[in-house]
């Protein structure tokens, strides 16, 4: 479903790749760490590494200032498979435009993301198309000075292209939360909970995914953010089970409405056919 990365409906629906389109998939990107100079976790000088919904697959639990906007974009490459038999997949703009309509409120555009991917050791043909796109919103809960909470809801529509579309609308609700653990340290998650299709055989089967995400992330203030994040999808395809993956990076602010951030992903299976790595990079730009 990056970050992230209007993405994981796109990732789950198909599993060979990274839940970063539509949920890829929409996912969700769970909040990253406070500004220690205000009470509000979701305001500061550096305000902009705690609202970023990328480059982590969970939801951040802030929304978008009122009268602010926030682009989101991205660039992933992913490795599937082994050796002898796998594929590379290419994804960008991962686009995520969200609005702040009103006090702790945002509306969002998710897409469009286009995907190139390319099966090795000996296969030189390129499959290229464009994922779902829709809408969203976020609603963010009064906050106190430790925890943060936000709900989001996200609809894509079978508006891709003919290899990586869903088939039909796909419907995702979030649940997002953030704990301070200190000034410079937090604790987030994300539990997604997604409606999705996909083509096995020429036929569109219709599913449920849930997708829990756990990160932690540490600031060195008005600088960097890093951060390690656990991310289980129950369900990669209609009749396949769940698989777990990993995520870290670094996010690193350019005054205070520019973020740069890069990734790096890996898979947990003992299937090698369903192994991934992936790596990425993006930014996060807030105008108004």
């Amino acid at each position: 479903m990056d970050r992230r990365r209007a993405f994981v409906a796109f990732a789950i629906a198909l599993p060979a790749l990274a839940p970063r389109a539509a949920a890829a998939d929409p996912i969700a990107r769970p909040s990253p760490s406070p500004s220690p100079q205000s009470s509000d976790p979701c305001d500061g000088p550096d305000r902009l590494l705690a609202a970023a919904n990328r480059p982590t697959i969970g939801f951040s639990a802030c929304a978008a200032k009122k009268g602010t906007a926030l682009f989101e974009l991205g660039y992933q490459n992913q490795v599937n498979g082994t050796p002898a038999n796998g594929s590379v997949v290419s994804q960008v703009p991962q686009t995520f435009i969200r609005y702040g309509a009103a006090t702790r409120f945002e509306l969002d555009i998710v897409g469009p993301n286009y995907v190139a991917t390319r099966g090795y050791p000996d296969s030189p043909v390129v499959t290229h198309g464009v994922t779902d796109s829709g809408l969203g919103f976020k609603y963010e809960l009064p906050p106190s000075s430790r925890w943060t909470l936000a709900f989001d809801g996200i609809y894509t529509g079978p508006n891709g292209s003919p290899f990586l579309t869903a088939g039909s609308a796909a419907l995702t609700g979030n649940v997002d939360a953030s704990f301070s653990l200190s000034p410079s340290v937090s604790l987030g998650a994300t539990i997604a909970f997604s409606s999705t299709g996909a083509y096995e055989n020429a036929i569109r089967s219709r599913y449920g995914v849930t997708t829990p995400s756990l990160v932690l992330t540490s600031e060195i203030p008005n600088f960097y953010q890093f951060y390690a994040e656990y991310v289980y999808v129950s369900k990669i395809g209609p009749n396949e089970g769940g698989r777990a993956f990993t995520d870290f990076g670094v996010q690193k602010l350019l005054g205070t409405r520019t973020e740069i951030d890069l990734e790096y992903g890996h898979a947990f299976t003992a299937d090698r056919a369903l192994q991934f790595d992936y790596i990425g990079s993006g930014l996060v730009l807030q105008l108004w």
